[in-house]
């Protein structure tokens, strides 16, 4: 049945990070675990993030482990290190992957096994502890996100634990910890929340909020990805991009994504392609294949990027939004086709294989029916 989940607290806005040390203590304070990743404590964003939390400071340990495409062990080692510091509260800090880790480590501290167990839909019996989400990328939306992704490496696959209990408890979206973000993760990220959103809207299970939310995301990035590419000391298009990737968070939270997602996950499982990088090149494909189920929403997606369609017919506004897509992508700098990416294509139809294989959740909630046929000349199209 269609339902509404979000974290219960968002804090947003420049300067927000202050807020940190009162979320903690609403959380019930404690021993705070930080997981993050390497390169955010040598930029300095850790010791930032430790020192916003004030009086608390002295309580908070960080795991900075953290690392892209992240295999499920790695939340082990996650686990054994809030254990062993005896953490009441967890923060994830960083991209989609770091707030994955720490979520899903929070919850395996109050369960048992390991995150194998808990792979597919309302499997976790029991919550863990609290998480704090702070992204410091605009694109995953994995801060609103009751679902967290993994690499499985006794298949190669990436999968997915969804459940309420993944749901952060509080997030932040502080746009100034995203200035230092490179132009490349600018691109490749907010082209990722952008398929959120676009996919959500479109999806099988879109439902009137999930729209609501998916066109808001749509009409966000549009404006505001360019900007922060172009110029990515511009504060207003870093909150822009921040925001749009937490409201495309919450349609992928009630409608989930389809087969632009199905894809990259099968293709960043076996070939280790980054997330948002795989997402971008594929979503314009997929839009094609899509066009013929769903003509009325992307004529909409299309004056939502701000493309002049007044006067054409609902299928070319459709054909508009699919070229406005990919069009980004080109000025982004993205790449266009799998070949750039050194995927050979002898592997292609290995990756169709595997999406519907190990996909199927996700790609059967697109709107027209991927076959293994459909997915291979889907990639035979990027290639």
């Amino acid at each position: 049945m269609p339902r509404f989940l979000s974290t219960p607290l968002i804090q947003h806005g420049p300067g927000s990070l202050a807020e940190l040390g009162g979320i903690i203590q609403s959380l019930g304070g404690g021993r705070v675990g930080l997981i993050t990743d390497p390169g955010l404590v040598k930029a300095g964003i850790c010791e930032r993030v430790v020192q916003a939390a004030g009086d608390l400071a002295d309580d908070i340990v960080w795991f900075d482990g953290a690392e892209p495409e992240p295999s499920y062990e790695l939340v082990g080692r996650c686990v054994a290190f809030l254990r062993d510091e005896h953490c009441q509260v967890v923060i994830g800090l960083g991209g989609g992957s770091a707030l994955d880790t720490a979520k899903m480590s929070a919850v395996m501290v109050g369960n048992e096994g390991d995150v194998s167990d808990y792979f597919g839909a309302g499997r976790v019996p029991r919550p863990g502890l609290s998480s704090i989400a702070i992204p410091t990328t605009a694109g995953t939306g994995s801060e609103v996100s009751p679902a967290a992704v993994f690499v499985d490496p006794r298949d190669g696959t990436k999968k997915g634990v969804r459940s309420d209990y993944v749901q952060p408890k509080a997030a932040i979206l502080d746009p100034e910890l995203t200035l230092g973000l490179p132009q490349a993760l600018t691109a490749s990220t907010g082209i990722d929340a952008l398929t959120h959103a676009i996919e959500c809207y479109t999806a099988r299970a879109a439902t009137l909020i999930g729209d609501m939310t998916a066109e808001r995301a749509i009409a966000l990035i549009g404006e505001h990805l360019p900007v922060a590419y172009a110029d990515g000391a511009n504060l207003v298009a870093r909150d822009g991009m921040l925001m749009g990737s937490l409201i495309a968070g919450m349609a992928l939270a009630i409608a989930n994504v389809g087969a632009v997602h199905a894809l990259a996950q099968a293709l960043g499982g076996s070939h280790h392609v980054h997330h948002g990088m795989a997402n971008s090149l594929l979503l314009p494909y997929v839009m094609e294949f899509n066009r013929m189920a769903c003509r009325g929403k992307y004529a909409r997606v299309a004056a939502l990027l701000g493309e002049p369609v007044a006067g054409l017919s609902e299928n070319a506004a459709a054909e508009r939004a699919v070229a406005a897509v990919r069009q980004l992508t080109i000025d982004l700098q993205l790449p266009q086709h799998l070949r750039e990416l050194d995927i050979p294509e002898d592997a292609l139809d290995d990756v169709a294989e595997r999406t519907i294989a190990t996909q199927g959740r996700i790609a059967t909630n697109n709107p027209r029916a991927m076959s293994v046929e459909d997915a291979r000349a889907i990639l035979r199209a990027a290639y």
